[in-house]
């Protein structure tokens, strides 16, 4: 049974596209492989055991399907550093603006 990705989307909504994201990869094995891989899967993701989930899944998947969790894990990685250096320089940027509004106020 061939999964529709755009119903899967507006299922999830904006609440668990985060979670969506995360086991997009995964979803074609999971259809593949049927209800054992499903429930061995849950399991592990509510554990929050990742490398379990990626030992049970890595065997399963094809060459390509594997492709595509690695691009997706390296994606959220640079999106991850991306924010955090974000954050940083708005932090940075806040805390030179609160300096040069007490030094304006003291002169």
């Amino acid at each position: 049974m061939p999964l529709d990705i755009a119903q899967i989307t507006t299922l999830v909504g904006d609440l668990g596209q985060d979670a969506y994201v995360v086991v997009k990869p995964y979803l074609p094995t999971l259809a593949r492989e049927g209800k054992e891989c499903f429930d061995n899967f849950i399991i592990h993701v509510l554990k929050n055991d990742w490398p379990a989930v990626n030992s049970l899944m890595y065997e399963k998947m094809t060459a390509e399907e594997r492709r595509s969790l690695e691009d997706a894990v390296y994606k959220r990685a640079v999106d991850a550093t991306k924010a955090k250096l974000r954050r940083k320089e708005l932090a940075n940027e806040l805390w030179l603006k609160m300096a040069m509004a007490l030094l304006t106020k003291l002169v």
